[in-house]
């Protein structure tokens, strides 16, 4: 019983810190194909959590089994990845795997699927950008012309406002997941862990999440550049 109290402890405070820790904005207004496309789980709240509760039902069930405390709490936390917080991570892997080359495999594996993750919510943002980019043009001729719809320009820039707001939002999650790997990368370097391989992996992290920021710095500046009064 006490054990599966454990278990459960650390699935509320999992649950707690992704609820500090992850996106709150509304997703009122942003455009669907950010919302409900395959990519809008990546890095959310709601993704969050169900990870985190998924992981405290399966370290029960591992405990209910006979199995040991540690091996069942590194196992609850298959799938979370590095979105569980770097200390928690480090230590479930530590315990699961001994070996310093097995574990660093695992590192770079799941480094590799973030970085696949933040690949599709860039590919998705940047249609959606595009459109704005496109859609901030019209409007700006529309101004110098005296052409402009006040009314449905609102509606355009308001929609404009909330995908800028809900992306970085996105980019905020994301660049906590890197510096969590780089956290870990330090603290297995500091064990005398070889972590060039890992590093290698979360700089392509750091690559692709900036070119999501560039993307939306780049609508920002544009966005800023239209007043309409």
């Amino acid at each position: 019983m006490n054990k599966i109290i454990v278990i459960l402890t650390l699935c509320i405070s999992l649950i707690l810190t992704g609820c500090q820790g992850s996106g709150g904005v509304s997703s009122r207004n942003v455009d669907p194909a950010l919302t409900k496309s395959n990519t809008a789980k990546f890095f959310s709240k709601s993704a969050w959590q169900s990870c985190a509760i998924g992981a405290g039902l399966g370290g029960i069930g591992c405990m209910l089994a006979g199995g040991k405390t540690g091996v069942c709490l590194a196992s609850a936390a298959v799938g979370c990845g590095v979105m569980m917080g770097a200390n928690y991570y480090l230590d479930s892997k530590r315990a699961e795997y001994a070996d310093d080359e097995m574990r660093l495999d695992v590192y770079i594996q799941d480094v590799q699927k973030n970085t696949y993750e933040v690949q599709a919510v860039t590919e998705t943002a940047k249609a959606v950008l595009d459109k704005n980019l496109a859609t901030l043009k019209v409007l700006n001729n529309q101004i110098k012309n005296d052409t402009l719809n006040k009314k449905q320009a609102q509606n355009d820039l308001t929609q404009i406002d909330a995908n800028i707001a809900y992306l970085r939002d996105k980019l905020k999650s994301m660049k906590k997941v890197e510096n969590d790997w780089v956290s870990i990368s330090s603290q297995e370097r500091q064990s005398g862990v070889r972590v060039s391989r890992l590093d290698q992996q979360i700089s392509q992290l750091h690559k692709q999440i900036s070119v999501l920021e560039n993307q939306i710095n780049l609508v920002t500046k544009q966005r800023s550049a239209v007043k309409v009064s």
